[in-house]
């Protein structure tokens, strides 16, 4: 697989859940999260900004 085509299969939303369990301090700790993935043009400013910063 090329990673051109690893990224387009990433677009979209991704929904993540973690949870951990403390026994020793009677602690459950549980993370829910977002990731939106969208693509952007190579003409949108914070692409030419970031890639002007990085060849610098």
């Amino acid at each position: 697989m090329e990673i051109t085509e690893f990224l387009e299969f990433s677009i979209g939303r991704w929904r993540s859940h973690h949870s951990s369990d403390r026994l020793a301090f009677a602690h459950l700790e549980q993370v829910l999260s977002n990731t939106d993935i969208e693509p952007l043009s190579v003409e949108e400013s914070a692409v030419v900004k970031i890639c002007l910063e990085k060849s610098r």
